[in-house]
């Protein structure tokens, strides 16, 4: 099962050179209105049937398809990998047309360092973040930092947040013999030496196909084979990264990270400087703008090549988690039931199917009653809105996790759902350190607790209960 952590996340991808157009969302050519204007948009997969990225649901049948750098299909892709689309978008501002989908894995090399009290791990000297938002490839088991060995082969794919680190959105296993990869940021360049830093990975790029004049402060990806005997990396191609590279007037839809901020009118996320205005709409979410805060921003380029942003949402990253069987789904109305617990979906939400029914263009109409889901999300009242939905083989337990309310000695209340607990619940406090029942009922009232059991006549009846950090 995952572990659930607050989400800080942004993200190394970079947006390639997009078409002229339009700044504002049109409509669909022939249809009377104007016609739909180009757009360049960065953000995870949420679904397929198209490409579901921001929201937006990209069509893709004339598109093509890059994976790091190297043509592909769309079948290569998956739901959680941050992309990169050029196209156009309608005036619904929820369906648009895509000519090129890019995919680079923010890091792909072996695993290092996992650190399961920080929930961190390290991959080509890059500190890796899991969250509760992260997909795991199906090869990897459980599907949480747990099921990562130290030596397996993974590409990262996420956001880079202010610190350096990658927050992942996916991870996925990679066979053995797939080229090295990174993508960041130049550090201490030394020319005669031909050696730059990626956060704490010394790059060699004395041999790369590099024909770009490299420099500090550059965002570049790196490929290579080979390791150094002390972790570095034999680079065999530096490519130095363009930035947004949208000409003056160009629509875009940017999700990241704030990675730099001086005021609501001066942040950036992406390396793109973001700038807002009387007319700017912030959806915000009850959350304050500022670092470390992940955003989705839809603005124009101005002539200074700085985003003037018509709409800057915060994308809440909460801590609630529903692991069990459906109850009911009402796919028109984004909505299911499990465990009891109301779920609202939307065009944000990741699905992913890991049941070994492995529907690719998997959605809400695709689940019933019985199946078997994982959802994480921003708790509400009531229920919960979802951040990631995946369908996996049935499992004999189910999970809550939220603020605990109701706690009175052998009953909480999670979700809005009713938890007992008895002789064989097993209680630990925060950090997994094992606690009795006293003191979990002492300090779990108003704090994340998690709960796993069984469930039944709507009753979780807990054989494990545990205060989250």
């Amino acid at each position: 099962m995952k572990c659930t952590r607050i989400v800080i996340s942004a993200v190394a991808v970079t947006l390639l050179a997009s078409c002229n157009g339009s700044a504002d969302v049109a409509g669909i050519q022939g249809s009377g209105g104007p016609a739909p204007a180009a757009v360049a948009a960065v953000g995870p997969i949420t679904g397929f049937g198209s490409v579901f990225v921001n929201g937006v649901e990209y069509v893709t049948s004339g598109a093509q398809i890059l994976i790091d750098h190297q043509p592909g299909t769309e079948a290569q892709l998956h739901a959680g990998q941050v992309v990169a689309i050029k196209g156009s978008v309608n005036a619904d501002s929820l369906s648009g047309m895509a000519t090129e989908v890019s995919f680079d894995g923010d890091a792909q090399g072996p695993v290092t360092q996992i650190d399961l009290t920080n929930n961190t791990f390290d991959v080509l000297g890059q500190t890796v973040r899991v969250t509760g938002s992260t997909l795991f490839d199906e090869g990897i088991q459980p599907r949480d930092l747990t099921g990562l060995q130290a030596g397996s082969l993974v590409e990262v794919s996420g956001f880079a947040n202010a610190a350096g680190e990658i927050a992942a959105s996916r991870i996925d296993l990679k066979s053995a013999g797939s080229n090295l990869q990174v993508k960041g940021v130049i550090e201490a360049l030394d020319a005669t030496a031909h050696t730059f830093r990626i956060n704490a990975l010394t790059v060699d790029y004395s041999a790369s196909s590099s024909t770009t004049t490299l420099a500090n402060g550059s965002s570049v990806v790196v490929q290579g084979t080979t390791l150094t005997a002390t972790g570095g990396l034999l680079a065999t191609r530096v490519e130095v990264l363009q930035g947004l590279g949208a000409t003056a007037n160009q629509h875009v839809d940017i999700q990241g990270i704030v990675t730099s901020f001086v005021s609501t009118t001066d942040f950036a996320l992406q390396g793109q400087s973001v700038t807002t205005d009387a007319n700017t709409q912030f959806v915000l979410h009850g959350v304050s703008l500022a670092l470390n805060v992940e955003v989705d921003v839809q603005g124009t380029v101005n002539a200074s090549g700085v985003v003037l942003a018509k709409k800057v949402e915060v994308r809440p990253q909460g801590l609630g988690l529903v692991r069990g069987v459906v109850d009911s789904v009402t796919a028109t109305a984004n909505t299911l039931t499990v465990l009891g617990v109301n779920i609202t979906t939307s065009a944000s939400t990741e699905l992913d199917d890991k049941s070994s029914q492995h529907v690719k263009l998997f959605r809400l109409s695709d689940l019933h009653a019985g199946d078997y889901v994982e959802i994480q999300g921003t708790e509400g009242q009531p229920g919960l809105t979802a951040a990631t939905l995946e369908r996996d083989n049935n499992d004999n337990r189910s999970y809550l996790q939220g603020v605990a309310l109701n706690v009175l000695s052998p009953s909480l209340t999670v979700l809005g759902v009713t938890v007992t607990t008895n002789a064989q619940t097993h209680f630990q406090g925060p950090g997994g350190t094992a606690n009795g029942a006293a003191a979990f009922f002492s300090q779990a009232a108003g704090h994340v607790v998690q709960v796993r059991g069984s469930f039944s006549g709507g009753v979780l009846t807990a054989d494990q209960a545990q205060i989250e950090q």
